[in-house]
């Protein structure tokens, strides 16, 4: 299944290792899910930092590194077992989120906002 991602909020200065970032996983077929992903780092240091028994966060996926190949290769895998709409939420379709933009005109890993700015 084809498909891309874009960050709503940007990929700008990113720890690569410890840190977290929302993605847009959108599908050729129009259809655009969302999700977090966390490194164990980051999460050890929010509940350190907290004092916390726990963490949780909705549409939370663990990833080795914030890397775009280990984020493209986390969100395969996903897709690949069949686990998307288990692991991410349905945010609506490509036509809602990227107006203006069909799926061959977003480029893969792209920063969302600043698609949105320089369509037209």
């Amino acid at each position: 299944m084809n498909f891309k991602i874009t960050f709503p909020a940007g990929y700008n200065e990113i720890n690569e290792l410890d840190g977290n970032i929302d993605v847009h996983i959108i599908l050729e077929s129009g259809d655009v899910f969302v999700a977090t992903l966390f490194t164990l780092p980051n999460i050890q240091k929010m509940i350190a930092q907290f004092n916390s028994a726990s963490f949780w966060a909705s549409d939370m996926i663990i990833v080795r590194s914030l890397g775009h190949e280990t984020i493209r290769e986390a969100i395969q895998e996903i897709i690949d077992d069949e686990y998307l709409e288990h692991a991410c939420t349905h945010i609506g379709r490509i036509e809602k989120r990227y107006p203006g933009l069909g799926f061959e005109q977003i480029p893969d890993m792209a920063d969302g906002y600043k698609l949105l700015a320089n369509r037209g």
